[in-house]
């Protein structure tokens, strides 16, 4: 393409000459000006681009690790009377990701993951686990939720947190209101992705797909 632009201003010039003899060698302070506009074009469209497609991998990347993580946390479950255990027990389980009770910051490395056990139809019953990671660069934290037990609407305590109840009617949109898996998402300041967050929030609210999980 650059090749072409220079040729046609390459012709133009010698045709102005008028004979007068080749044009020195070396390029005119017009073509280089030409070449660097066409650049900068090029890059004003291909930097969105690629931006879009790195943040979008990163996306999958987060998703993909939550996706693992409750597989992980579902064959512990099993091995643990059918309740989800607490995070010493994942550790061992399932080494290949970092467990915390903490933040997921992606800082920390992009197979943390923070997580919660939840009660869901009664007090003490841990028969839900939230997971959360943040997607690296896109400041972006991903919530995954497995309810094991139809959640009650008249459950006040949430695991470990005083909050509201996956059922609640304060909650415009909570989508989890069956037994299932649910997805939701939190713009994160790379210091507050934390499992637990769901838990005490009155607007939070899921959805049934990563694609439609709602921004929290």
């Amino acid at each position: 393409m650059f090749q072409s632009v220079l040729r046609i201003l390459r012709d133009t010039q010698n045709a102005e000459l008028e004979g007068g003899g080749t044009a020195e060698a070396g390029f005119t302070l017009i073509e280089l000006m030409v070449v660097l506009l066409i650049i900068a074009i090029l890059l004003a469209i291909a930097i969105p681009t690629f931006l879009g497609v790195t943040g979008s991998a990163n996306d999958r990347a987060a998703q993909s690790n939550l996706t693992n993580a409750l597989t992980e946390a579902s064959a512990a479950y099993q091995s643990n009377s059918q309740s989800f255990p607490a995070v010493a027990a994942m550790q061992g389980s399932a080494p290949e990701f970092t467990w915390t009770t903490a933040t997921a910051s992606a800082a920390a490395g992009s197979n943390v993951i923070s997580m919660e056990p939840v009660d869901v139809s009664a007090n003490g019953d841990t028969q839900g686990i939230i997971v959360a990671t943040e997607s690296k660069n896109s400041a972006t934290c991903w919530f995954a939720v497995t309810l094991n037990a139809t959640p009650n609407a008249a459950l006040t305590v949430v695991g470990d947190t005083t909050g509201v109840p996956f059922t609640s009617t304060t909650n415009a949109n909570p989508g989890a209101t069956t037994a299932g898996t649910y997805y939701s998402k939190f713009a994160s300041d790379g210091a507050n992705c934390k499992a637990n967050q769901p838990t005490g929030t009155a607007s939070w609210s899921w959805s049934t797909s990563y694609a439609n999980a709602p921004q929290a």
